[in-house]
């Protein structure tokens, strides 16, 4: 461990604790707005309110404040997904209506983050660390995937419902992120509705 590192302070007292957020927050914005990489921290720790030495106080480098920004977006990322989620009754609910829900909650959850995605498909490539990082998160999302679709597995057509659970979430995923991050010429409703109906047809009987 560097002599850096050494000295990083973990935040206790409230105080303290709300001086790091407020620096990830403001590094989010940042990252948002102008990338990683035309981000310094001595922008990130302006926009927090805080001094460069501040900065430095609780993390050790610009990539550091980048880890702790990608750990909060996966969290508000889960945290919007199960909240819509728990609004439905999967006893009651028509599973056009089921699949549809899902997806709207995840185009929700990604529209704070559009600037931010471009660089993490950047970094996932280019730094192994922060690809760990993601590929643990996105396990997160498979395995909450099978626990949603394990809710209504006698109506599933599949016996294999963790292979069915990889499948919809890497779909749902791609086309979400298509449908967020990228032009198309086919409007968005259109592209939602065949992602559903695609889905709806290979889950259920």
């Amino acid at each position: 461990m560097s002599d850096m590192e050494d000295k990083i302070r973990t935040p206790r007292q409230d105080r303290s604790i709300k001086t790091k957020e407020a620096i990830v927050q403001a590094a989010m914005k940042l990252f948002s707005e102008k990338g990683f990489h035309q981000t310094n921290t001595k922008q990130i720790a302006a926009a927090a309110g805080v001094s460069t030495g501040s900065f430095y106080s609780y993390f050790v480098d610009k990539r550091a404040v980048f880890i702790d920004v990608l750990k909060m977006y996966s969290d508000q990322l889960l945290a919007k997904i199960d909240a819509s989620m728990s609004e439905i009754n999967f006893k009651t609910v028509e599973r056009t209506g089921l699949i549809s829900h899902l997806v709207n909650a995840l185009l929700l959850s990604h529209e704070d983050f559009i600037g931010y995605h471009k660089d993490l498909t950047v970094m996932y490539h280019s730094d192994e660390g922060i690809k760990q990082l993601m590929d643990a998160q996105y396990e997160v999302g498979r395995l909450r995937t099978l626990g949603y679709l394990q809710m209504g597995r006698d109506e599933l057509k599949t016996d294999d419902v963790e292979a069915a659970a990889v499948i919809v979430f890497e779909s749902v995923s791609a086309i979400v992120d298509f449908i967020s991050f990228s032009p198309q010429r086919i409007p968005a409703e259109r592209l939602k509705s065949e992602l559903v109906r695609m889905i709806v047809s290979y889950l259920y009987k």
